[in-house]
């Protein structure tokens, strides 16, 4: 039985309500290190949208924009360390290693957002969570949830499977 999970996102609304659910869900693992959330998909799925929300979800007011260029994002939420890391700029190991991004993993409760993590493959440890996003049309996305534990999986059954 596949642990994968699909739904479909076709409004602003539908992302908010699944980033308070993810959110939720993400504070509740219980962990000695960071917990890794892997977001992958083409430019413009929606992988930044879904990040602001969930911070959103979190208490945070500032703007949240996408780390492209500054590559990494903190952020201190409630005395609570959370990274948006993009790794879509990034061309090899050896640029991670100088970022220092390893060290971020081993903090305590804290949380990493990585986007393109395909761009550090084999760099970091395993994700917590992996949420996929396909454009289905202009407006509507298709996020695919992997790693979808006991945790994640009975609040998740409300929304719209196929």
């Amino acid at each position: 039985m596949s642990r994968d999970r699909k739904l479909i996102l076709n409004s602003l609304e539908k992302t908010k309500e699944i980033a308070s659910e993810i959110a939720d869900k993400i504070t509740s693992i219980s962990k000695d290190s960071a917990k890794i959330i892997f977001l992958k998909g083409d430019l413009g799925a929606g992988k930044t949208t879904l990040v602001k929300e969930i911070l959103k979800f979190y208490g945070l007011s500032e703007p949240v924009t996408s780390p492209t260029f500054t590559i990494i994002e903190p952020y201190l939420i409630k005395n609570k360390k959370i990274y948006h890391i993009d790794l879509y700029r990034i061309e090899n190991r050896k640029e991670l290693e100088v970022l220092g991004i390893d060290e971020y993993s081993n903090e305590s409760d804290s949380i990493i957002f990585i986007e393109w993590p395909e761009r550090g493959e084999g760099f970091f440890k395993d994700c917590d969570l992996e949420i996929q996003l396909n454009h289905l049309s202009e407006n509507s996305r298709e996020a695919i949830i992997k790693n979808f534990s006991n945790w994640l999986r009975n609040s998740l059954f409300k929304y719209n499977f196929f």
